[in-house]
């Protein structure tokens, strides 16, 4: 149905010509006024069933589009009104705190949370309320087992949004141990070079003493693509290798090849290579250079 452009009657009008105006409707909304000013508006059922339906298709859609992010995304979701009461709550968050979705929902944000934690809590999420800024902290779940939970606050359309995460204190502190005694015996062994390369197998990361191996400064190592500091023959299979990697077709790649140093000399390595997870992507590799025992160096 085509629809006039817009139509105006004052209420006065309007009652004493009901029958018109009601025809008028039928072609398009007709905005009632009283005293001068828009109070109402006039319309044909069919067509506020027919808008009526089109919102609610889009606002089903739109909470459907909601659900399914807030299910599949990266830890749970807790979201709180102004009062700090919680008005929604994911499957994952609910098993991560102990509670049922249906007890969650309605209940003040601290009943979700060990009450060792509330003056953290309250005080960071009355700052994002205020302020509109973000906020993470941690909390703390249990004692003995050092777990906690990594909270990222940030604004909602009517209140506040928790991100949630459970994090292991403790399996943290022996990672980052066993990483730290890692990388003082790489030192120690002196014969290791670790090295970081873009998606596009370009150098983003490299050591000064990696620098001074190949004869270049730093800062022209960065950027150039990790196949170029080889020598020309060996190319072709670092080159393969690189793409494999990087294109998520292999977990690990290793071969031997032989270090541009100084120009003309090179240097014999064992060179591997594997990803860098970035979500469900690649988003680089990490390459291992091992020297030659002998550091030998060909002219």
């Amino acid at each position: 149905m085509q629809r006039s452009s817009a139509q105006t009657v004052s209420s006065a009008e309007l009652t004493r010509n009901f029958a018109y105006w009601q025809d008028r409707a039928a072609h398009g909304p007709v905005t009632i006024t009283y005293h001068g000013r828009p109070r109402y508006v006039l319309l044909a059922a069919e067509s506020w069933d027919a808008e009526h339906a089109v919102g609610e298709r889009e606002s089903n859609q739109r909470e459907l589009e909601y659900k399914f992010l807030v299910e599949h995304m990266d830890g749970g979701l807790l979201v709180a009104d102004p009062e700090l009461k919680i008005t929604d709550v994911s499957s994952a968050a609910a098993l991560i705190l102990g509670h049922t979705q249906t007890a969650l929902v309605g209940a003040p944000i601290t009943d979700a949370l060990p009450t060792s934690t509330h003056v953290t809590l309250l005080s960071s999420l009355r700052h994002v309320l205020r302020s509109g800024e973000q906020a993470q902290f941690d909390l703390t779940l249990d004692e003995g087992n050092g777990t906690r939970l990594r909270v990222r606050a940030v604004p909602w359309v009517e209140g506040v949004a928790l991100l949630i995460r459970v994090s292991y204190e403790n399996d943290e502190e022996a990672r980052l141990a066993e990483q730290t005694a890692l990388e003082k015996a790489r030192v120690a062994h002196g014969r290791i070079e670790v090295i970081r390369l873009s998606v596009r197998g370009t150098v983003t990361v490299a050591e000064i003493e990696f620098a001074k191996l190949v004869g270049l400064p730093r800062e022209r190592i960065l950027g150039l693509r990790f196949v170029d500091l080889l020598a020309v023959p060996d190319r072709t299979v670092a080159r393969d290798a690189v793409e494999k990697v990087l294109s998520g077709r292999s977990e690990a790649e290793a071969f031997d090849a032989r270090l541009l140093s100084g120009g003309s000399e090179e240097i014999g390595a064992r060179i591997s290579i594997a990803p860098l997870a970035s979500g469900y992507a690649v988003g680089g590799a990490i390459v291992i250079v091992t020297l030659d025992p002998q550091g030998e160096t060909v002219q």
